[in-house]
């Protein structure tokens, strides 16, 4: 399985966790000077491919997070606003929801080892 479809169970190295924030702060600044997702993306050039494909698909479950998920907008609004299809935007959300599915089962798992 790719680092990207493995992102909560994979360490950053010190390396790689400079890299991402510096890629997410890089896109964000695209894309608040109207910057399309795909332009925001394509500025990744200087970083790993690994770490480019992971940025690539965590971004858009952060755009989601916030903006659907913390301000109310519509899917088919941010994939306007970010120039996507909706399917791929709804795919990232659904992908968000089953994340955070995966990481809930992980974490009471932890929980029920602590009390057992």
């Amino acid at each position: 399985m790719s680092f990207a479809n493995r992102k909560q169970y994979v360490q950053f190295t010190a390396v790689m966790h400079r890299e991402y924030e510096r890629a997410v702060k890089k896109m964000r600044g695209e894309l608040s000077q109207g910057r399309t997702y795909d332009h925001a993306c394509d500025t990744l050039a200087d970083i790993s491919q690994e770490i480019q494909t992971f940025v690539k698909e965590d971004f858009l479950k952060i755009i989601i997070a916030e903006e659907h998920f913390g301000a109310g907008i519509e899917v088919s609004d941010i994939a306007l606003l970010l120039e996507l299809p909706y399917e791929k935007v709804e795919s990232a959300r659904l992908a968000l929801l089953n994340d955070m599915a995966l990481e809930t089962e992980c974490h009471l798992e932890r929980q029920t080892r602590k009390i057992n």
